[in-house]
């Protein structure tokens, strides 16, 4: 089964002829051609978003109906990366999360950002005391090596002590 990767989402309409704003998810947008729901032409950029037409979309109240709808193409379309300390934020669902002084911390179950920078979701396993999942900062200070199978941590004092 080809996994999917959300790389745009749909904020909005625009004008009076049923273009709708997208909101990239990374530095391609052009991948959005690769969707397979929706045929996507590109039109420009403005500000944040990106102005598209989606084929059987031409009005701004169809539009509007899309407003907060995700893209999504098969993960076999995006590029293959060459960097070793480069990945794909995706790859990192479902690690371990190895904490240099606590030991086993957890899953990862999702990386967001909020506006102020990269955070790592992790779900405590039941042997680091459970409880609910925490967010760490994505940055070289918390961060150290990262495998197929896991990806180190250093947790911050007094962060878990919230």
């Amino acid at each position: 089964m080809t996994k999917r990767i959300a790389i745009a989402k749909i904020s909005g309409s625009h004008g009076v002829k049923g273009l709708v704003k997208l909101t990239p998810f990374g530095d391609d947008i052009k991948l959005v051609e690769y969707c397979g729901e929706y045929k996507i032409t590109l039109k420009n950029r403005v500000n944040k978003y990106w102005l598209a037409k989606i084929d059987g979309i031409d009005n701004p109240e169809d539009a509007t109906k899309l407003s907060g709808t995700e893209i999504f193409i098969d993960k076999s379309h995006l590029p293959e990366i060459e960097d070793k300390d480069s990945f794909y934020y995706e790859d990192l669902i479902g690690l371990n999360a190895i904490d240099t002084e606590r030991g086993d911390m957890g899953e990862v179950i999702g990386v967001h950002n909020y506006g102020a920078g990269d955070l790592l979701e992790i779900r405590p396993t039941a042997q680091s005391g459970g409880g609910q999942s925490f967010l760490l900062p994505f940055n070289n200070d918390t961060i150290g090596e990262i495998t197929d199978i896991q990806i180190e941590i250093t947790i911050p004092e007094g962060l878990l002590d919230l």
